[in-house]
C-alpha cells in the first residue's frame, strides 16, 4: 500500500514540505537582518480548505422531507481574511525592515505546524496497524 495515495497523508506532506520551505525563508530573512535596504520574504500558507474541495465531489443537498423541519442554512461566510498589505513597526535607519522577534514568532509558528502534521501521521499511522494487525489475527 502507497501512503502516498491516501489524501491524509498526501495533505500532511504537502503541510510538512511548507514548513519545510517556509523554514528557509525565514531563515533567510534573520540572517539578513544587517543588511541594508532588505525586506522580510514569506511564503503563502497552503489553503487546505481549497486543497479539500478538490476530493470533495460528493455532497449531500439539504432538503427539507417535512414542512416541520427547519430549513437548511447557508454556511456563514468568513470574517477574517489574511492582510496582504503589510506594515513593519520598525525599520532601522539603514532601511532594513527585518524584526528578528517577528521572525522568531513565525519560526515557532511554523514549528508548531510541522509538528502538528507529523503528529496527524504518526497517529493515523498507527491506526492503519491496528486496523492491519485486527484484520490478520
Amino acid at each position: 500500500m502507497d501512503l502516498n495515495n491516501l489524501k491524509l497523508f498526501k495533505m500532511a506532506m504537502t503541510k510538512m514540505d511548507w514548513a519545510a520551505q517556509r523554514q528557509k525563508v525565514l531563515a533567510q530573512n534573520i540572517s539578513n537582518a544587517d543588511t541594508p535596504n532588505y525586506r522580510p520574504h514569506d511564503i503563502k500558507e497552503v489553503n487546505f480548505k481549497e486543497v479539500l474541495k478538490g476530493h470533495m465531489d460528493v455532497r449531500a443537498p439539504v432538503v427539507r422531507t417535512n414542512a416541520a423541519h427547519l430549513k437548511g442554512t447557508v454556511p456563514e461566510q468568513e470574517t477574517f481574511r489574511e492582510n496582504s498589505i503589510r506594515k513593519t513597526f520598525e525599520e532601522s535607519p539603514d532601511g532594513n525592515q527585518v524584526v528578528i522577534e517577528e521572525q522568531m514568532q513565525k519560526v515557532s509558528d511554523t514549528r508548531s505546524n510541522y509538528n502538528t502534521a507529523v503528529q496527524l501521521m504518526q497517529t493515523h499511522m498507527k491506526m492503519l496497524r491496528i486496523a492491519v494487525k485486527g484484520s490478520a489475527g
